[in-house]
């Protein structure tokens, strides 16, 4: 009988100045960054429909890299584009190559010294292979995201800290749609560290194999450079920790960010 194994990553997008801001505040009108990360993972385990770390993997390696955009329009408006490309070998397939384009934006719709309430949606298109760890064709096809997002910056123990939230419903044209949602927490214990943790989870809508529900978390640490800190190397390490009809990955994060 095949196993059908499913996983869902969402690589949160930050932005930081002196003060820690994440995905929910805009980018500043005028300004654009650039951020390029690369995510080497492997599974040996799986989770199966009850939940259990039972599955045995032979094999199941991933090699992701994406270029990431974003630029302020407005004081309001961030447009977004991303380019996502995919090597992958499992028990049962090999592909390697563009696994999708991604347009979109987000809509600042209250904003305070402290506080930030998004709007955003994308479009995904082009490419092929798999779009996440669990697609069972290579079809492609056109994916959309709405997501929301609420953001509060603070101080924790004295120091500039974060929190970012995300919930959206992504759609998509060939496989299940799902529920997703992300949470981030920043702190920066001196002006150019940083350090975060990250939580990813969701759920895809019930189909004739069943439904995947993932947690994973990340921690990571973040090192900036220059009297602007307009350029920043990441380093993180990824896991899932809990999930049904998901392999059970393991990932290093590395991404240089890059704002002008």
């Amino acid at each position: 009988m095949k196993i059908w194994l499913r996983l869902a990553v969402l690589a949160a997008c930050l932005f930081f100045p002196a003060v820690a801001h994440a995905g929910a505040w805009p980018q500043a009108t005028g300004d654009t960054q650039i951020i390029i990360s690369y995510e080497p993972g492997h599974a040996d385990k799986g989770f199966d429909a009850n939940g259990d770390k039972t599955l045995s993997l032979d094999k199941w390696k991933t090699n992701e890299a994406s270029i990431y955009v974003d630029r302020g329009v407005s004081e309001r408006l961030t447009v977004t584009a991303k380019v996502n490309y995919r090597d992958y070998t499992t028990d049962s397939e090999h592909f390697s190559g563009l696994s999708s384009i991604e347009l979109g934006g987000r809509w600042t719709v209250k904003r305070t010294d402290d506080f930030v309430f998004a709007l955003g949606a994308s479009i995904e298109g082009l490419g092929k292979g798999r779009r996440t760890d669990f697609d069972l064709s290579t079809k492609g096809g056109t994916d959309y995201d709405l997501r929301a997002y609420a953001g509060k910056s603070f101080k924790l123990m004295g120091k500039p800290a974060f929190i970012d939230l995300q919930a959206a419903r992504h759609l998509r044209q060939y496989e299940a749609s799902q529920w997703r949602v992300d949470a981030t927490l920043g702190v920066k214990p001196s002006p150019k560290w940083m350090v975060m943790a990250q939580v990813f989870a969701g759920r895809t809508d019930k189909e004739g194999w069943g439904r995947a529900t993932w947690t994973n978390t990340e921690l990571s640490v973040v090192r900036s450079f220059g009297p602007q800190q307009k350029t920043s190397v990441q380093l993180g390490l990824r896991q899932t920790l809990a999930g049904r009809n998901v392999p059970a990955v393991k990932a290093v994060v590395v991404s240089l960010w890059k704002t002008f």
